[in-house]
């Protein structure tokens, strides 16, 4: 196994970003467990998919704020016996410049 964490950047709202475009992740990396965790200065929030990721539409996360926490997604295929590839994995935004913060476990 090995571990990989980052941060993505979706620099243009409605314009998805795939998790292998980071630098050091493949297309073809096999992601064991995932954690996503929205940058509490976005100013609106990451949807998190597959190729059909708007920046209306996919789990939503939401950065939080005043009186809110903000969300996460963590992910384990390792229960189910699977793995899932990292360039199956969208991020969109509903404004420009969000980034969602990130942490992976691949198979070797």
């Amino acid at each position: 196994m090995r571990i990989h964490v980052g941060t993505m950047n979706v620099p243009t709202a409605g314009t998805r970003v795939q998790l292998s475009s980071h630098t050091g992740i493949k297309a073809t990396d096999r992601v064991l467990w995932l954690h996503f965790s929205p940058r509490e200065d976005n100013t609106g929030e990451i949807f998190v998919g597959m190729s059909d990721v708007s920046s209306t539409q996919g789990f939503e996360l939401d950065p939080g704020g005043a009186n809110k926490q903000k969300d996460k997604l963590i992910m384990d295929f390792r229960g189910v016996g699977g793995s899932v590839p990292a360039g199956d994995i969208w991020f969109d935004a509903d404004t420009n410049a969000n980034k969602v913060d990130f942490a992976l476990i691949f198979e070797d």
